[in-house]
């Protein structure tokens, strides 16, 4: 069933019990002396998300156009997603300063997002999989009751169900970028579950953290308790759903280790120390 349509540019289309975005690219014969290869261009992650932070854009303005209560929430959520899209996932290399300040306004997009469908569940990590090309945070409506996570491509952000309730959002981590540049140093080569607690100490040899903690307890969790360099009050009320980026970095590196999803139980925070409790959801037999 299509529900909006844009010159046939792209469609929002109802697959299974959840919506998803698509996009569709009406070609045509052109004569060009240099062969440029559309499938390696598209298959390319930084491509693929500037297209579908454009369309996303596009999207948004369009339903700002018939300024309906409905159309505006749904139009600059959608704007919204479509600068992530661009500014956040596709930049490989930009000064500190900047990145860092991109991050905040990632953070900051998120919690308006969460905001506005009144989301209430803890966040849960997705590994790679044959849908996803990288790592994902799942955030659910609600924080308790049985938790059902639909299958998540990479295109996917706002999961809604064929009835037009919420399933929950699906957005990057925050520390995706720093997890995939620090991974680049041959000291976090050939890590594994066991000696993780030893290697997430040069976290704080790199300056990131004041001190950290990683410990398991039972019923397949573990305990991960950070201190940064300085008080982050700013987004303390959001650990449980979209961890900073230095967080969202280890939980992703876990969730990358074992290749299974990760789930944040609870979350405390006393302005020194930020605590989670990890919990396993093992995989279905």
């Amino acid at each position: 069933m299509k529900i909006f349509k844009f010159y046939k540019l792209y469609y929002i289309k109802i697959l299974g019990d959840y919506t998803i975005i698509q996009h569709k690219i009406k070609t045509k014969k052109i004569k060009i002396k240099k062969t440029i290869n559309l499938n390696n261009l598209l298959n390319n992650s930084y491509t693929r998300a500037k297209i579908i932070g454009i369309i996303f854009i596009i999207i948004g303005a369009i339903l700002l156009i018939n300024p309906t209560n409905l159309n505006i929430k749904i139009g600059f959520i959608f704007i919204f997603l479509g600068l992530i899209m661009i500014f956040i996932i596709t930049e490989k290399s930009i000064p500190k300063k900047i990145s860092d300040s991109l991050v905040e306004v990632n953070i900051d997009t998120v919690n308006k997002i969460i905001k506005e469908l009144n989301l209430q569940g803890n966040a849960v990590f997705l590994p790679k999989s044959e849908f996803l090309t990288e790592e994902r945070i799942f955030i659910p409506p609600n924080k308790s009751g049985v938790l059902k996570i639909p299958e998540i491509k990479d295109d996917n952000i706002i999961l809604i169900a064929q009835g037009g309730k919420t399933l929950g959002i699906s957005v990057p981590p925050s520390g995706l970028k720093l997890l995939n540049e620090i991974e680049k140093d041959n000291a976090f080569k050939n890590i594994t579950i066991e000696n993780l607690e030893e290697k997430l100490k040069l976290f704080v040899g790199m300056n990131l953290l004041k001190s950290i903690s990683f410990k398991k307890i039972k019923n397949d969790g573990w305990h991960l308790e950070i201190e940064n360099l300085k008080p982050d009050d700013n987004y303390s009320k959001l650990y449980h759903q979209y961890p900073g980026p230095t967080s969202s970095a280890i939980i992703t590196m876990i969730t990358r280790i074992l290749n299974q999803k990760i789930r944040i139980y609870n979350t405390t925070y006393d302005r020194k120390k930020i605590k989670y409790n990890l919990n396993l959801i093992k995989k279905k037999r």
